[in-house]
């Protein structure tokens, strides 16, 4: 070893051949998905939750997860099969991702309609978040999932108010009005924030804090 060279640290988890897996799996069901404000491919998002998840002290099963971890709301994907693909471990923390999936045909629905279905859905999903023990593996990849799109909204945000932009042609992007994602974002912010998180996690729990203050001040 040269005076110049300097010992590394061995990385936590090395990349396995479920990873891998996992990632294919991802590629392959959301390929032509997009971001909802643009045309970026949607795996860019599932990638950096999962990045996230990595640098904030995830396991290789969390970071598997957090690549798929909207392969069974947003995809044919089921519980049954995704367990065949990539194991239990990562489909059950998946599942405990999942926004409720009782959900009716929006397509059969007034806006009226599809907004209470929304809400609906939205209480069912913070009920059970709020009842996930400390420690939970999927706790880590909700707040990743969800510090990654309030970081998005933020900028985008930002973006449209210095170009001189309604904001309000913003939120005309999402399932629901601003009032209504502001509630969203607040009270998930109320509920991860009254868990216990290890160190490792806290930077990204603070992150998350900066966004939802954005935008709530808009």
């Amino acid at each position: 070893m040269g005076d110049n060279d300097t010992v590394r640290d061995q990385p936590r988890w090395v990349a396995s051949s479920d990873f891998d897996t996992a990632f294919a799996v991802a590629r392959r069901y959301h390929a032509d998905q997009t971001r909802k404000t643009d045309d970026t491919p949607y795996i860019s998002h599932l990638m950096a939750v999962s990045a996230l998840v990595t640098e904030h002290g995830g396991s290789q099963v969390q970071a598997a997860a957090a690549l798929l971890h909207d392969a069974i709301e947003d995809t044919p994907m089921t519980h049954a099969h995704l367990t065949e693909l990539v194991g239990a471990a990562v489909a059950d923390i998946v599942l405990e991702c999942t926004d409720d999936t009782d959900r009716g045909d929006e397509s059969l629905m007034t806006r009226e309609q599809r907004l209470t279905d929304w809400r609906r859905r939205k209480d069912v999903y913070l009920e059970r978040l709020a009842h996930k023990p400390d420690g939970a593996p999927s706790l880590l990849v909700v707040l990743a999932d969800k510090t990654h799109n309030s970081e998005q909204a933020a900028r985008e945000i930002q973006r449209w108010r210095a170009a001189g932009k309604d904001v309000t042609e913003f939120w005309a992007n999402f399932n629901a009005p601003r009032e209504s994602q502001q509630w969203w974002y607040r009270s998930l912010l109320e509920v991860l924030e009254a868990k216990t998180w290890p160190p490792t996690a806290l930077p990204l729990l603070e992150r998350f804090r900066a966004a939802v203050d954005l935008i709530q001040s808009v």
